[in-house]
């Protein structure tokens, strides 16, 4: 193919597939009209379960033509949610092609390339129907920080902000269902190391967590999250924070600093 230009993600992803990155001036007199490619794809964890685009923030399938005998290729973009495509008019020919799934956090998966794609004039020729397998698993490093100069534990005597205890939950932004995670916390100078289950019903009360303390997680499904920390003065929740989180996929760390707000309210 003699003529290629390149298309720019982030203008091509609502189009799915509408002007695309293939040549589409007129065609001099003798040659053939061109042909369409169809794509299927399925997204799924590493055991084959589907899962939506938007947990593992999916946000575009490239397909990649090549023709083996001209260097560089043309590429076309559709929405990951679409799950099918059509390009625009290609030039006959037979191509090698591939495809690979784009989000937030970069490539999240290839698939196999699909060689000696034949493309006729004024026919549609399908892809074998493609899956991508996303390992939808990632981490969490956080700490909590409720931004008094003599630290969260301290007593408000001594400018700390006297928090006694704590307790945290994780919940799915989309439908509120609890993730029961279980969180290992460092001990950081002066604390203590342990570990504490995620329960949503009935959160467990940690003692109070220093901000060198880090609550980290592993194998927590990539998704969006709502979490819910409570800092206790005398049993009261005068501190908090409900941030929302996204977990992202191929084991890597979302790593934040959770600042606390402070409540004025009785008791606090």
């Amino acid at each position: 193919m003699k003529a290629h230009r390149a298309l720019l993600l982030t203008a091509a992803i609502a189009g799915c597939g509408d002007g695309g990155g293939f040549p589409d001036a007129p065609l001099p007199e003798g040659i053939p009209p061109g042909g369409s490619i169809a794509l299927a794809w399925r997204v799924t964890d590493m055991a084959g379960a589907d899962i939506f685009c938007d947990s593992i923030g999916g946000q575009a399938v490239t397909l990649t033509l090549r023709d083996p005998g001209v260097s560089g290729g043309s590429t076309e973009v559709f929405g990951c949610g679409s799950k099918t495509g059509t390009t625009p008019l290609v030039a006959v020919g037979t191509y090698d092609i591939g495809l690979e799934l784009n989000g937030t956090t970069g490539l999240l998966a290839t698939a196999p390339t699909q060689p000696g794609i034949r493309v006729k004039s004024n026919e549609t020729t399908a892809l074998a129907p493609t899956v991508f397998a996303v390992n939808n698993k990632g981490g969490l490093a956080l700490r909590l920080d409720a931004l008094a100069t003599g630290g969260n534990c301290a007593a408000t005597t001594a400018n700390g902000a006297g928090i006694s205890n704590t307790t945290l939950t994780l919940t799915h932004t989309t439908d509120g269902t609890c993730q029961p995670v279980t969180l290992a916390i460092s001990a950081g100078a002066t604390g203590t190391a342990q570990t504490y289950t995620i329960d949503c019903t009935t959160p467990v009360q940690a003692p109070c967590l220093a901000s060198d303390q880090v609550i980290t997680a592993s194998g927590v499904t990539a998704d969006q999250y709502q979490i819910h920390v409570r800092g206790l003065v005398g049993g009261t929740a005068c501190y908090s924070n409900n941030d929302s989180l996204v977990v992202p996929p191929n084991d890597m760390t979302l790593t934040r600093t959770l600042n606390l707000g402070h409540s004025t309210g009785a008791g606090c």
